[in-house]
């Protein structure tokens, strides 16, 4: 019954460094304020189970990419990316956004694809692994899945509280 839950948990396919370097590029793309940021939303459980399974074929670019992002940072600013205050950060991030990094043409897509990646993480259904306790979706106020509610909730407030989809309890029906 929970197997499919336990085997989604076991497949990481980042090392710990990179997991590392990853959360420190998560915390910049979307930062925890007086709100969740993607770390706490579950983005990067999201983004490595995703690397583990249907993404597979992003894993090389991730790992180029955060290997990339570490020798940028210490090549311009002499410190791994994680050890960088957030404004250094953001200073590497934008070169990646913009292209500009000589060693690693395809900065750009990287960015973009892990930019994507953690939007995904935030807001996805909680089945996927992030979005935890349904947070990116109490942010924006989004209720979820509701059976029988009609399309015309898109743009227009809604007062429910979020539901995400039970595939487990639905598996066993």
């Amino acid at each position: 019954m929970n197997s499919n839950k336990n085997k989604r948990q076991s497949s990481k396919a980042l090392t710990r460094t990179e997991a590392r370097t990853l959360e420190a590029i998560a915390e910049r793309i979307f930062p925890k304020t007086d709100t969740p940021g993607a770390v706490e939303a579950g983005a990067l459980d999201y983004i490595n189970l995703a690397l583990a399974g249907d993404y597979a074929k992003l894993l090389p670019l991730y790992r180029r990419g955060l290997r990339a992002v570490d020798r940028h940072a210490r090549r311009k600013l002499g410190a791994k990316f994680m050890h960088l205050d957030a404004e250094q950060k953001d200073v590497i991030l934008a070169d990646f956004e913009a292209g500009e990094v000589s060693d690693f043409k395809p900065a750009a897509e990287f960015f973009k694809t892990v930019r994507y990646h953690v939007l995904e993480g935030v807001f996805c259904e909680p089945q996927y692994g992030g979005n935890k306790d349904m947070m990116g979706w109490r942010l924006v106020n989004f209720p979820g899945q509701q059976f029988g509610y009609p399309d015309p909730y898109i743009n227009e407030r809604v007062d429910l509280p979020p539901i995400a989809v039970d595939y487990e309890a639905a598996e066993e029906d």
